[in-house]
Order: C-alpha cells, then structure tokens, then sequence
C-alpha cells in the first residue's frame, strides 16, 4: 500500500507539469479531436520532465542516451565546453567526451543551467519547473 501511496506523488507532479508548464487548461482548439491531439503532445512533455527529473536523482550515475539523442548530447557538451564547465566525464580536459560517457546526472545538470540554475554548494536538487525553464 505504501508504495502505491508514493507513486500517488509522481502522478501529482505529472498533473502538476501538464496543468502550470503545458498550460493545457488554456487549449482553445475548435474541435475535440484538437484537443486530444494537443494533450496527447503534452502527456508525453510532462511524461519526460517527470523521469528527467526523478532519474537524474535516483540513477544519476546511468548513461545520458536512454533520455537523450545524440544531436541532444552533442550540444549539452558543446554547451559544457562553451561555458567552461567541469564535468566528470572531463577525464581529459583536452579533448571533448564522447557522446557515451555523460552520465544522467550531468545531461540533467546541463539542461538545468540552461534554464538558470547556478549549482552552488548548498542549492536544493533541482525540480520540474527549472527542467522545464532548461529544456525548453
């Protein structure tokens, strides 16, 4: 019982992501048929948003690729590099990583700083609203 009272909280914030981010309440498509297609494209938004931000907390040491395109990746690194971030996956701080060794942490991380979180010390973990300010 208790584990299906957990996931009662990630349904919470998938509403929550649907309802304040895609702004679903706000569709004003003429027809039905519009508004299953517009809300179909954001349940799977604020499907991703939620596992971004609950995997890159609890698998964060996992590969970037499950979540992430290679052209996605690409630029995630360009953007490290470009603003002269260290990552781990920096072994050699020459050469760019390969497209395979971000980890899901540090893709999560980049796309959070996109979206102006400063990854001080002592900043709380990042939550949906600021995944969404990164990703789009």
């Amino acid at each position: 019982m208790l584990d299906f009272y957990a996931l009662k909280w990630c349904i919470e914030d998938w509403h929550r992501i649907l309802k304040n981010d895609c702004e679903v309440e706000k569709n004003t498509h003429s027809t039905a048929e519009r508004i299953k297609r517009a809300l179909t494209l954001d349940a799977v938004i604020a499907w991703r948003l939620s596992v971004l931000t609950l995997l890159g907390r609890a698998t964060p040491e996992i590969s970037a690729s499950p979540m992430f395109g290679d052209a996605e990746i690409t630029v995630l690194l360009d953007y490290a590099g470009d603003m002269g971030f260290k990552l781990p996956c920096h072994k050699n701080p020459d050469k760019t990583p390969e497209i395979h060794e971000l980890s899901l942490r540090e893709a999560v991380l980049l796309v959070v700083r996109f979206g102006g979180y400063f990854h001080r010390k002592n900043d709380t973990p990042t939550g949906h609203q600021v995944v969404w300010n990164g990703y789009f």
